[in-house]
């Protein structure tokens, strides 16, 4: 690309009162023949951008003016001692980022900044919401007359950002020299001092990230261990990290990744780690051949490719979009089935209040033999799986990184037990993720905590990535740090709202606008109440049912109308659209909007008028629809119930108050629709408790499906209407159909139970074969069909195929999330719509936008997902606490048979765990059946089992004995 000044003029002439000038910017790109393509823009460059600094007297004031720098910066250098501002260049940022984090008093290229945009999206959005809370000053270098410079022909965008920061280095050191406040450029690329001597600018103040915080004074102490301490060179790295008895496959350079998968060499997709030592990619299109070569079932993990060993994971890490190069025929392989035992031992042990860490460690490089072991023993089942299995799965190796994934990480750190050593292994709670090694020489302050670190890079001759602690979350074990650390984890944002948002609030005691009342349809003369789980405060729904006639009833869906408090574009908005969903743990809840809102103003308690948007149906008898309207209205429930509550007037033959008619005309019509949406195909899915006799235990059934029922209801009703209005803007909730892929388990434990199931006919189909099945087996088949399925997504109709919006699960041709908009944003999206749809909103583009609907769908589905792990994750540290000082026996099944274990669920706690089989044992492994025997005993899937269950105390881990059927050297005995 080549850039040419054309002209400038002063606009000052014109009567500006600020010095402007119109610079014509022309560049050359090449368009898709190769050819040449003149672009030309004009580029203001102003005079009236101030530095940020408190007390400049040379800056103009104006009302964007805006000060961030210290007037008299305090001095914490012993190096650097005299007052100064930190300027570091784009290197420092992406490398030190959580060093930058602790420092004040820095100034932010426009220039650098963007170049950070381009390479790491995460860490500019982290530094650019840093500078609104701290000392941190954003400068316009490329819009200030004084400070931007034209890219020269031929020069990189490297080389011209380099020039940028030492004119803006010397622009400021000019522009505070009557305040002796110099400047320090901060860079950890041993280039750009080269840079500097070429330049003639020997005189510029240069520091590494090392040089700088080694020099700060001991209130910076800790800094040190959140350096990178990866060299900045690539040989150096090898250097520093090369032990010469390991070596990674070099990854190729980008330009020959893209290339090749251009060609159809190579393919890319993202990474998901089975153990250390294997893994698979879903690539995204299907590998072409002969179709001579398919074999029957081939289609079945057509884009499903294995990686085994770590020579061909080649440092691939959960996550991660890799290269891959599928291996020819003859070396495709399949699963080991082996279950990896994580080295659990530093896990601490639980207690009331916190958890002892376990002083037994290791030297991690001493453990690189057992590590070999491991490798050894995953190669070895791979041999025997390859002998006893004929049809083989496609296996490939990784070739490059297109784009990691590396996100901080919680754990705690194994101490090397070699005297004076800096290096020690950091163990991540999250299995799928590879243990880190990191260099501080202050481990003794991580004893018995729990930890945050950041992967930094990984050497080709570091069998594990390098890394560098971030901060210190508290006590490993107290059940606050656990917490946590689940939500540090899953990147749950749940920091106190800030200021801004509490401004946007409702001042209480709260009162609705009296203009509300004539605007809005009164429904406070109806019959309205909720049906919630017992403690809910964030009420969101109720309902209602009155019978118009013989033949007509009346029913009505009220939703909190949280659109009204929560306006487009404040920060209110821009906060709830950041967390999307509300996050429900074991003991508490991270809320999506303020509990202002969602516990109090908006919520739909009794006896309290409340602003609502409502669904009101007109039906027969027979629950046909025969009008449907839409309102933005006013009620006043007369009934806020728990499901037990509801349940137990549904059950009463005798309760005719109005309230009990109410809900028995809802139960009456919701068994209708509930019957019909099942004969139409939908799934009946379970995820719930089983007792003893295989069922699933729920006392509240018909309260709970009588909700159920009209919120679908209503949801499905708003989708066809929104769909019909803006064909380019709806927000959907789609449930792709699952791939034939993964109803290999549930077809597997069928095939173990001489039993047949139809997956590939549709939800129908299947939900009928499972109906039939044994009554003692139906509700664990339709917890194993459950896990079956896709994830749910949301959305944007312009942006997704018509063929896409269907929802497998409902048999729904349309579908959205309409009905609970405290703690759900897509459900917030979809009620401005319906409003603007209805001609109550006046219209806003920034609403009606497809491409900004689909990224909210992005975010959200992110955020839901996260949202749901920590729930699970948060319940089982709970459930590790119910079980201290306890030996329980449960009814457990058998949902895998591994090669070394068998996976045990059981569903009292909805808890998984492995039985492993001694290693001296003698069995017989079944993988194509997904058997096996020892002695007359077979495991299948799906087979019961009894199961002890205690808690280990020492490394607070749920240990799983096998009770029944015994089993010599396998099972243990009950405990008396």
């Amino acid at each position: 690309m080549i850039t040419t000044d054309a002209k400038m003029t002063d606009l000052s002439q014109y009567g500006c009162n600020n010095k402007k000038l119109v610079r014509e910017v022309i560049t050359y790109r090449q368009n898709r023949k190769g050819k040449p393509l003149k672009i030309s823009r004009e580029k203001y460059l102003r005079s009236d951008i101030n530095c940020g600094s408190y007390g400049c007297q040379l800056c103009p004031m104006n009302e964007r003016s805006r000060f961030k720098l210290d007037e008299d910066p305090p001095i914490h250098s012993q190096k650097f001692n005299f007052k100064h501002y930190l300027l570091p260049d784009v290197g420092f940022i992406l490398r030190q980022v959580d060093v930058v984090d602790e420092l004040g008093n820095v100034i932010l290229l426009q220039s650098v900044m963007e170049e950070v945009w381009r390479k790491n999206v995460t860490k500019y959005k982290r530094i650019r919401d840093g500078t609104k809370l701290k000392k941190w000053m954003y400068f316009l270098n490329d819009h200030h007359c004084d400070t931007y410079l034209d890219r020269h022909p031929d020069e990189t965008v490297d080389e011209r950002n380099i020039r940028a920061l030492v004119h803006c280095y010397e622009y400021f050191s000019n522009h505070f020299a009557s305040r002796k406040i110099k400047l320090v450029i901060l860079s950890d690329d041993p280039e750009f001092r080269k840079c500097l001597k070429i330049e003639n600018s020997d005189s510029v103040l240069v520091a590494t990230g090392e040089e700088y915080v080694m020099s700060l004074t001991e209130e910076f102490k800790g800094l040190e261990d959140k350096l990178c301490r990866v060299p900045f060179n690539e040989d150096e790295v090898i250097n520093k990290y090369n032990k010469g008895d390991f070596e990674y496959p070099p990854h190729l350079d980008p330009v020959a990744v893209q290339n090749g998968i251009k060609t159809g060499k190579y393919f890319q997709g993202p990474y998901r780690n089975i153990n250390f030592y294997e893994g698979s990619v879903r690539i995204g299109s299907d590998i072409e051949e002969p179709a001579q070569k398919k074999r029957k079932g081939d289609e079945i993990n057509l884009n499903e490719i294995l990686l085994q060993g770590l020579e061909h994971i080649n440092r691939a890490s959960e996550g991660d979009i890799v290269a891959i190069e599928i291996l020819p025929e003859d070396k495709w392989s399949v699963p080991s089935g082996i279950v990896i035992v994580e080295p659990a031992e530093h896990e601490p042990p639980l207690t009331d209040d916190k958890i002892v860490v376990d002083k037994e460690t290791a030297d991690p490089d001493a453990r690189d033999e057992e590590y070999r072991q491991e490798e050894e023993e995953i190669l070895e089942a791979v041999i025997k799986s390859n002998k006893s299995v004929q049809q083989k799965r496609r296996t490939g190796k990784v070739v490059g990184i297109i784009r990691r994934k590396w996100k901080p990480c919680c754990g705690v750190i194994q101490r090397s037990l070699k005297h004076g050593s800096n290096f020690h292994m950091f163990l991540p709670d999250n299995k799928k993720l590879p243990r880190v090694r990191i260099e501080t020489r202050n481990v003794d302050r991580f004893d018995g905590k729990k930890i945050v670190v950041q992967i930094d890079q990984w050497p080709i001759t570091s069998r594990f990535p390098i890394g560098h602690y971030i901060k210190i979350l508290g006590d490993a074990g107290t059940i606050e740090t656990e917490t946590q650390a689940i939500l540090h984890e899953h990147g749950i944002p749940h920091d106190p709202f800030s200021k801004a948002v509490e401004a946007c609030l409702p001042t209480l005691p709260y009162t609705i606008d009296p203009e509300e009342y004539t605007k809005r349809k009164d429904f406070r003369d109806l019959v309205i109440c909720s049906v919630d789980p017992e403690g809910c405060t964030d009420i969101d729904d109720a309902l209602h049912c009155k019978k118009l006639d013989d033949e007509i009833y009346e029913v009505g869906v009220h939703i909190a109308d949280v659109s009204y408090y929560v306006r487009p574009e404040t920060a209110l908005d821009e906060e709830a659209a950041k967390r999307s969903t509300t996050v429900y743990l074991a003991d508490r809840r991270i809320h999506m909007i303020p509990g202002t809102l969602s516990t109090t103003v908006a919520s739909l308690h009794c006896k309290e008028d409340k602003l609502v948007f409502s669904v009101v149906w007109k039906m027969d008898k027979n629950a046909q629809i025969l009008d449907t309207k839409f309102y933005k209205g006013i009620m006043n429930s007369k009934a806020a119930m728990t499901y037990a509550e509801a349940q137990s007037r549904l059950n009463s033959k005798t309760a005719n108050d109005e309230i009990s008619v109410s809900l028995k005309g809802l139960s009456y019509l919701a068994q209708i629709l509930r019957k019909r949406r099942f004969d139409n195909g939908a799934l009946m899915l379970s995820g719930g408790e089983v007792s003893d006799d295989g069922e699933v235990e729920d006392d509240c059934e018909e309260s709970h499906a009588m909700v159920e029922e009209f919120m679908l209801l209503a949801n499905c009703s708003v989708a066809q209407f929104v769909l019909n209005t803006f064909r380019e803007y709806a927000l959907l909730r789609r449930h792709p159909t699952p791939p034939p892929a993964n109803f290999e388990p549930l077809l597997l434990a069928a095939k173990a139970h001489n039993i047949s199931i139809d997956v590939d006919k549709g939800s129908k189909a299947l939900n009928e074969s499972l109906e039939r099945q044994p009554p003692e087996l139906k509700s664990i088949l339709r917890v194993l069909t459950t896990r079956c399925m896709t994830q749910a997504l949301y959305c944007c109709s312009g942006t997704t195929a018509p063929d896409e919006y269907h929802h497998f699960g409902l048999a729904a041709d349309i579908y959205t999330h309409f009905t609970s908009p405290i703690r759900r944003y897509a459900d917030l999206i979809v009620h401005r719509l319906l409003a603007i749809a209805l001609e109550v909103e006046a219209p806003n583009q920034k609403i009606l936008d497809p491409q900004r609907i689909h990224a909210s769908c992005e975010n959200i589905n992110i955020r839901h997902r996260m949202a749901q792990y920590a729930s699970r994750a948060s319940y089982n540290i709970h459930k590790c606490k119910m079980l201290k000082g306890k030996k329980e026996v449960h009814l457990g099944y058998i949902m895998f048979v591994r090669r070394n274990a068998l996976q045990i669920f059981v569903p009292k706690y909805a808890m998984e765990g492995f039985i492993f089989f001694p290693k001296d044992a003698i069995y017989e492994y079944n993988e194509k059946d997904g058997e096996v025997k020892f002695g007359s005993v077979s495991f299948r899937p799906l087979d019961k089992v009894t199961i002890g269950l205690s808690l280990e105390e020492k490394k607070d881990k749920v240990v799983f004995r096998l009770l029944k059927p015994e089993v010599p050297g396998l099972s243990d005995q009950p405990d008396q």
